[in-house]
């Protein structure tokens, strides 16, 4: 599943650095339950740091990220800058 193919009106979940901060999404996790959750590099440190918005809304901030790529239920990905490729988290078994 890609990012951009979700429903427009599909919650994702994201931090408060990325939405008043403008912090770049440097880590994604398509979860087990089928949810998105797009972070930045900065530490969360209490539920007040969470938020939710619709795709439609992350995908207007933050343009590259309709660049990710297909993924599969509990993968995720991390980049270095804006214009770095995406590359998968291998698992640590």
């Amino acid at each position: 599943m890609k990012l951009k193919e979700e429903p427009k009106n599909k919650l994702v979940l994201t931090t408060r650095f990325v939405l008043c901060n403008d912090s770049l999404v440097t880590f994604v996790l398509y979860d087990e339950d089928g949810d998105w959750q797009l972070f930045g590099d900065e530490e969360i440190a209490e539920d007040e740091d969470a938020y939710t918005v619709s795709v439609e809304e992350i995908l207007e901030m933050e343009p590259s990220l309709r660049k990710l790529p297909d993924m599969q239920q509990g993968q995720a990905v991390v980049r270095d800058t804006e214009n770095k490729r995406w590359v998968f988290v291998e698992d640590e078994d």
